[in-house]
């Protein structure tokens, strides 16, 4: 079962993923927050591509790029070869309105022929080995994907990855896995499913149901960065291994260093408000007043004290988010099916 860190902006970047190494506790690859790829614009954003030279683990990182122009976006996946990117994978499921009006990500499924050229131009520019997708199941409605799956299956990338929602449900809805099975009947190739992973059990009911080849976990990495393990742990049939408030408070402190060197020139207010992207997902189904007081921080002294307050202690860190939010919502569906 192959488990893959998914791509969020602004979030999984080289600071996260020196967080994970830290913690000993990554996945099997990566795949970059997006590179928006564009015919004026020749450079790849050097913020996101220290993600891939400057990886501190043994794990492949895939570059991700979106966008419509093919010529572009192929110009770009060597770029990401050449600095040293195990692939490429081209992103048609971003859900954000200024993607999407522009028919890249998840606008992509709209036009389905200039997907179609897109994927074919990409596939005969890219080695064996070093394509891969990442798409949604429709933009409207997930009867769609009967019509987008073929397409994609017909230029033979090396890996899908699946988020089995449509765009317009963004990540309010519950997820549909039997599109994923149905994939299996018409790809040959890997493919990977993402959606609403919270825990060991929601993973566990996504192998029970589509039998994917793996699973990528964005936003639960985010609040649970052990899940990597525990999922293996849950598939080798050891005992899961449980946390406590404390090893949240090391998580935090190892990201906030990690994220210095990345701030140029280093701010203490972006600092702080840097690391508040990241922990807005962490902090769900813990004590409000940590919430309410950790946005308030200004200082890295006051955002520290703050964190040791509500989580220097022995206390069980809770493996399950809250499911009534709009950053988890609906997971509880995946164990019903």
């Amino acid at each position: 079962m192959i488990l893959a860190l998914a791509p969020m902006k602004d979030i999984t970047d080289l600071a996260f993923i020196k967080t994970l190494n830290d913690l000993n506790t990554l996945p099997d690859y990566f795949i970059t927050e997006y590179f928006r790829t564009v015919p004026h614009h020749k450079k790849l954003d050097p913020y996101i591509l220290q993600s891939i030279t400057k990886n501190p683990t043994n794990k492949p990182v895939w570059g991700q790029l979106v966008g419509t122009d093919a010529p572009s976006l192929v110009r770009d996946a060597l770029k990401l070869l050449q600095n040293g990117a195990a692939g490429v994978d081209l992103n048609m499921g971003c859900p954000a309105p200024l993607v999407c009006r522009k028919n890249a990500g998840g606008g992509m499924l709209r036009t389905l022929h200039e997907m179609d050229q897109v994927l074919g131009q990409l596939r005969d520019a890219l080695p064996e080995g070093k394509f891969s997708v990442k798409c949604r199941i429709g933009f409207e409605y997930p009867e769609e994907f009967e019509r987008i799956i073929p397409i994609i299956a017909k230029h033979t990338p090396d890996r899908l990855c699946i988020h089995a929602r449509t765009v317009k449900e963004g990540y309010r809805s519950s997820v549909h896995p039997k599109w994923v099975a149905f994939a299996k009947t018409i790809y040959s190739g890997e493919i990977i499913a993402n959606g609403n992973i919270v825990d060991t059990e929601t993973a566990q009911s996504w192998i029970n149901i589509a039998q994917p080849h793996g699973l990528m976990i964005g936003r639960a990495a985010l609040r649970n960065p052990w899940i990597f393990n525990q999922i293996r742990e849950m598939i080798s049939g050891e005992k899961i291994t449980s946390h406590k408030l404390s090893d949240l408070l090391t998580y935090i402190e190892r990201l906030l260093e990690n994220i210095k060197p990345l701030q140029d020139p280093l701010i203490e207010e972006k600092l702080i408000h840097r690391i508040k992207k990241y922990l807005v997902y962490t902090v769900r189904g813990l004590d409000p007043q940590l919430d309410y007081y950790m946005k308030r921080s200004k200082t890295e002294k006051d955002f520290l004290n703050v964190c040791k307050e509500f989580l220097n202690n022995d206390e069980a860190f809770p493996i399950l988010p809250p499911e009534d939010t709009h950053l988890f919502a609906h997971f509880g569906s995946l164990l019903c099916d």
